[in-house]
């Protein structure tokens, strides 16, 4: 058989494999953006398939979520036509951190929240944890990233300080207010109805800069 015939050969079982890969979700890579999940996606599933995330952006953990076996509701406070585009079968609406979470008492199983729980003042951050653990179970995982307080490439110092470590200011993303936690923060923040098991200070990417955070995997106590 010729070289050319082997070519074209390999060439149509590529052709083929990837138009496969493109028709079954099933079969697709993870989100880049979302690998952070991969390691909790047992944690998260170990109590239940109903998962609630805050704050879901384009849909990029939407997406991984449900490729995982999840049922995701997700919401965020900005348009949300792009997470319809990214997670065509997560439940979506729209909803604001900063007041109570249109769901009942105890109505998922576990929560995840990527780096939407830094934008308000202290006391509605803490109502807004309150909220989580009102909305999950006893035994819930809360899997969350939130802003750290080294993260100079996005903010961190910079503004009016307005609260320790919250500040205002024209250059921030999305809200005119930011959060930035250091360790004591972040367990202040679910002290009272959550229960640390992982807390790590992590280096991730974010608009092509090195971006500082705390990963945090919680889970819902009796309250």
């Amino acid at each position: 058989m010729s070289l050319c015939v082997l070519g074209v050969s390999a060439f149509f079982l590529g052709f083929c494999h990837t138009a496969r890969m493109s028709l079954d979700p099933e079969s697709r890579p993870l989100p880049k953006d979302s690998d952070w999940l991969s390691p909790f996606l047992a944690e998260l599933r170990s109590g239940g398939v109903r998962l609630l995330e805050l704050g879901c952006g384009p849909g990029l953990d939407a997406a991984t979520l449900l490729a995982a076996g999840f049922e995701v509701t997700a919401f965020d406070r900005i348009p949300l036509t792009r997470a319809r585009q990214t997670a065509p079968g997560a439940r979506l609406l729209r909803a604001d951190l900063a007041r109570a979470l249109p769901f009942r008492d105890g109505a998922f199983d576990a929560a995840v929240a990527s780096l939407s729980l830094h934008y308000l003042p202290w006391a509605q951050t803490r109502a807004a944890f309150a909220e989580v653990r009102r909305v999950l179970n006893e035994g819930s995982p809360f899997l969350f990233r939130v802003n750290a307080t080294d993260d100079y490439a996005h903010g961190a110092g910079q503004g009016d300080e307005i609260e320790p470590h919250f500040y205002r200011g024209p250059g921030h993303y999305h809200s005119e207010t930011k959060r930035f936690f250091n360790e004591p923060m972040v367990r202040q923040a679910v002290e009272g109805w959550f229960e640390v098991r992982h807390l790590a200070h992590r280096t991730i990417y974010r608009y092509e800069d090195p971006k500082r955070v705390w990963e945090c995997l919680a889970i819902a106590i009796e309250t």
